[in-house]
């Protein structure tokens, strides 16, 4: 038989180790749970306002013209303030290469290489 100072460890231990089996349960599957899809451009958006509102042909057209415009100037925007950020990002750059040993700024340089080409790349499928 168990005596009481054994049952109360032996029931600590096992909530402590069903406690770390459903956070990890929980974090696995929160972590491989699909994002709904998102309406990325106006026809999207208005082909879902028409099933929401119930919105007829003429105020259909008129939303995929409104935000076709709104995509077109947030688009002039970003490209407006690119330079910008672009300045910040190279003089925090190069904050960080003054701290860096000579071994590590040729580590560092190549991962912002490859960093940029990744922007690059995730820029050019955005905008098809």
């Amino acid at each position: 038989m168990l005596t009481s100072k054994r049952k109360a460890h032996l029931i600590v231990v096992t909530a402590f180790v069903l406690g770390i089996a459903v956070g990890v349960s929980g974090q696995y599957l929160l972590s491989n749970q699909a994002a709904p899809p998102v309406a990325s451009t106006p026809v999207d958006v208005a082909d879902e306002l028409t099933q929401v509102l119930k919105l007829d042909q003429s105020q259909r057209s008129q939303v995929v013209q409104i935000l076709g415009d709104c995509q077109k100037q947030s688009q002039e925007l970003r490209e407006q303030n690119r330079p910008q950020f672009q300045a910040i990002r190279e003089n925090a750059r190069n904050r960080i290469r003054t701290l860096l040993a000579p071994e590590q700024l040729t580590l560092f340089n190549q991962w912002i290489k490859d960093l940029d080409a990744r922007r690059e790349k995730k820029g050019k499928q955005t905008n098809k």
